[in-house]
């Protein structure tokens, strides 16, 4: 069953201007029966956590909707640019487009229907040109206070190949010794004490080595034992002194979860993206559904041009070549060589899918 959307109780397949942007879009995702309900006046019954209500009368009628597990999407003109504030449960989001007019329900019932998310649906309407996925970041709306930065971060380079996620610094030794190009200390240890010592370790380990190692979240130990650079979560950011980590010259590397985090992150002109989780994963909970290889695609589309791109979650020997297909930058693995009975012939199976580099592929 495909996914359907009502726009005041009305199914969107009796609006021409749905039909257009459906056939723009080409076929629809193979998914299960999900209802979005879509509300322009007054709703009628009960809120879900797939209903949204579009400018509602009056905030106590907003929040009351929301009380009940609805959504609100609040569409306003400030200064000759469209403001849309968004509510669900306890997010809130708040962009600004490039553009003043009016957000279309059909234009958002569209994607809705292609099975993203409220936010990146939002972000994918605003962004519409009638010309098909909207592929041009420039057409994107900007988030509203969010984390940003001044000046781009250094440069991280593209086409790197394999992205070893690994949990300490022994496992960083490992895999320098066997040229790994990318590996990251994931170290989520609540003493900053022994954490602090694994990123000296670790960046003792890749010493006289090709392999470029990134820290996650703890960019002040990164900074003090000079990592290559530092990856940051979408709550790190928000915390993190970016200008600090800049100015120390470390890569940023930024995970996203969707197109909304994406431009979250390139407020913030970061050294790479990290899109995921590509497939479902156990490696840590993770806040949405996995992306598929079909949203992967869209993504390239959009932040390939801008950005080198690594793609994580789920990926392993039996998925990576569809990964490289895709037209990423890096694969990123963590189970497919942590979790392998023999890690060394794992490794090498692995580097060895990694497609070859030439110019036009865009080495820097």
């Amino acid at each position: 069953m495909s996914i359907t959307v009502h726009i005041d109780g009305q199914p969107t397949e009796q609006s021409p201007e749905y039909r257009r942007v459906l056939a723009q879009l080409g076929p629809l995702p193979d998914e299960s029966g999900l209802l979005y309900r879509i509300w322009t006046s007054a709703p009628q019954g009960e809120p879900t956590a797939h209903s949204v209500w579009l400018n509602p009368a009056s905030s106590a009628a907003a929040q009351e909707w929301l009380d009940h597990g609805g959504a609100v999407l609040d569409c306003s003109t400030d200064f000759g640019a469209s403001v849309d504030r968004l509510r669900q449960g306890e997010a809130a989001v708040t962009v600004r487009s490039r553009s003043q007019a009016p957000l279309s329900p059909h234009m958002l019932a569209a994607f809705l229907t292609h099975d993203f998310p409220l936010v990146d649906a939002l972000m994918l309407a605003r962004a519409y040109r009638d010309k098909g996925w909207p592929a041009d970041l420039a057409d994107y709306p900007v988030p509203v206070a969010g984390p940003a930065s001044d000046a781009s971060f250094a440069e991280f380079p593209r086409n790197a190949g394999l992205y070893a996620v690994v949990p300490t610094s022994e496992w960083v030794g490992r895999l320098a010794e066997l040229q790994v190009p990318v590996v990251q200390l994931r170290d989520k240890r609540a003493d900053r004490a022994k954490r602090a010592v694994a990123i000296r370790e670790a960046v003792q380990a890749v010493g006289g080595t090709n392999t470029l190692l990134f820290i996650n979240d703890d960019w002040q130990s990164a900074i003090q034992h000079g990592a290559y650079g530092v990856h940051l979560g979408q709550e790190d950011i928000d915390a993190a002194d970016l200008g600090a980590i800049r100015e120390a010259g470390l890569r940023l590397g930024i995970s996203t979860h969707g197109i909304y985090e994406m431009l979250r992150a390139h407020a913030c002109r970061p050294s790479y993206i990290a899109m995921g989780a590509i497939y479902a994963t156990t490696t840590k909970s993770m806040p949405t559904a996995p992306q598929g290889l079909r949203r992967l695609e869209h993504y390239v589309r959009l932040m390939s041009p801008h950005y080198p791109l690594v793609a994580i979650g789920g990926i392993d020997q039996s998925r990576i070549d569809d990964i490289w297909a895709a037209g990423v930058d890096c694969a990123a693995v963590l189970r497919a060589i942590v979790d392998a009975a023999d890690y060394g012939q794992a490794t090498a199976d692995l580097l060895a899918t990694t497609p070859p580099i030439t110019a036009a592929a865009g080495v820097v």
